[in-house]
């Protein structure tokens, strides 16, 4: 690969050691020059701190966020006079936090030492860069350092370690999150596949994002929902992965960048929504190739892939295999685990969540809003919802201020009667359907819609008020989905 060198004292770029004007479109570090940093090095928590770096900076606020949080974190480390302290060190240029930060993710040429890491490896590091560089040579080297930042290396790794604790202290636990924790942890302990199927409003996908979060530094989540071709969804790949993906860019581009990354990185890639890598068309033409692609150029290489979806997926499963003739046992004997979650969240799981978002609530508004949980059918996914309802209803965000009477207000004014107008409009569109297999919906119970001084909703009356699901009416065609996942 060529390399690109800048003069001492002018203006950091990411063009300095990759010679690409890709790094343009880019608004964080580039994965591309990343991965070619991480190869060079030996110890796996360096490679783990720049993938967290390069991951901070992709999300928003990006590395200025991460600046400031790093001061903020450490002010005692911090000089009084950076400036000074530069020039007694011969220094004409001071570089920025934030220039550090990029110039430790990209540059081969930075040495530094990771905790417990006790065999200096630093020469065998500075051999392999110089074979990717030919330009640079053994004096080109340095140590990692800030002269207004004591033991900034030291930072990093404690923020790093920090955060994770934090996101785990914020983040409720489910039984159903637990399972999916653990499947994730054995995909990246084994770098193989693995699928993830559950029904939505589950606490499905925040459980997957929260995971991906305490991985920045080996793993990447992209939701695919909605994507519409295979361009579409390397693009999505390509910016969780930071790879050029703007639009003039085609699939065949992207994929070739996405592809090499991925190989280098060993990163762990996580597919929600995984369901929309098929043609959702009810008839297929042509076999799934995003799913031969993940066979292939991920699988086939080493690297790591979690697919999380609901039963959609062995549904276009089994139409691919009985419409186009797909050999989908090509697909299934590379997944590893594949794991159905539980159908719903027990009632102690939706209450805690509850807690975790309603910290101020007393008692009886915790038992309000579980009542509601159970009563809707959705889970925890109404949790959310009445919480979204009441911060419409205080203007604003602090949920510490809800009070039974907004909790109230939320379930009667607005969700049940936003649940009984989307029922009416099914049993209304299903009547005036001609398909005889469609069954008819069933009406909402017409106690749900009692204000709240006629009835109490609690959980010892849910059995009893429950809106029964709206029945599942797709036929099927030929073809048995069970046997595919057994297969």
């Amino acid at each position: 690969m060529n390399t690109r060198h800048a003069q001492i004292g002018q203006p950091l770029s990411q063009q300095r050691y990759m010679s690409s004007a890709e790094f343009s479109e880019l608004h964080g570090v580039s994965g591309v020059a990343v991965s070619a940093r991480a190869a060079i090095l030996l110890h796996a928590a360096k490679r783990d701190l720049i993938w967290f770096i390069q991951g901070m900076s992709l999300a928003e606020g990006g590395l200025k966020r991460l600046a400031r949080e790093l001061v903020e974190t450490f002010s005692k480390r911090l000089a009084s006079d950076g400036r000074k302290l530069a020039l007694h060190h011969g220094l004409s240029t001071v570089p920025t936090l934030e220039e550090f930060l990029v110039d430790l993710c990209i540059n081969p040429r930075i040495h530094f030492a990771a905790p417990g890491e006790d065999v200096d490896v630093s020469d065998i590091e500075s051999e392999s860069a110089i074979e990717q560089n030919p330009a640079l040579s053994k004096a080109d080297f340095r140590d990692a350092k800030l002269f207004y930042f004591r033991d900034i290396i030291g930072a990093l790794f404690e923020f790093k370690a920090r955060r994770a604790a934090k996101i785990r202290q914020n983040f409720q636990l489910t039984a159903i999150g637990k399972k999916i924790w653990e499947t994730l942890d054995y995909a990246l302990a084994t770098d193989g596949m693995v699928l993830l199927d559950g029904l939505e409003g589950r606490g499905k996908t925040e459980a997957v994002k929260t995971w991906c979060e305490l991985h920045l530094g080996t793993a990447r989540f992209v939701s695919l929902k909605g994507i519409t071709s295979k361009t579409t969804a390397f693009r999505e790949i390509a910016k969780a992965l930071g790879i050029a993906s703007s639009y003039t860019r085609t699939a065949t581009e992207m994929q070739a960048r996405i592809e090499d990354v991925l190989k280098r990185s060993k990163l762990l890639l996580v597919l929600d929504e995984a369901h929309f890598l098929f043609n959702q068309s009810r008839r297929m033409y042509s076999r799934p190739e995003l799913i031969d692609w993940i066979d292939t150029a991920v699988c086939n290489c080493g690297v790591g892939c979690a697919l999380v979806t609901t039963p959609q997926f062995i549904v276009c499963m089994t139409r691919a295999a009985d419409q186009v003739e797909w050999n989908y046992r090509q697909f299934r004997r590379r997944v590893k685990r594949w794991v159905k979650l539980p159908a719903s969240s027990t009632e102690e799981d939706i209450k805690a969540v509850a807690r975790s978002v309603f910290k101020k609530a007393d008692a009886r508004t915790i038992s309000k809003i579980v009542g509601y949980a159970l009563l809707s059918k959705r889970d925890l996914s109404a949790v959310g919802d009445v919480a979204d309802e009441v911060r419409a209803i205080l203007g604003s965000d602090d949920l510490d201020k809800a009070t039974i009477d907004h909790v109230q207000r939320a379930i009667y004014e607005f969700l049940l009667p936003s649940d009984k107008t989307f029922l009416e409009g099914m049993a209304a569109a299903r009547q005036t359907g001609t398909k005889p297999f469609r069954k008819p919906a069933l009406a909402l119970p017409a106690e749900a819609l009692q204000e709240p001084q006629a009835r109490a909703l609690d959980e010892s009356s849910v059995a009893r008020r429950g809106i029964v699901p709206i029945a599942d009416g797709q036929r099927r065609r030929a073809g048995n989905p069970a046997a595919l996942v057994a297969a």
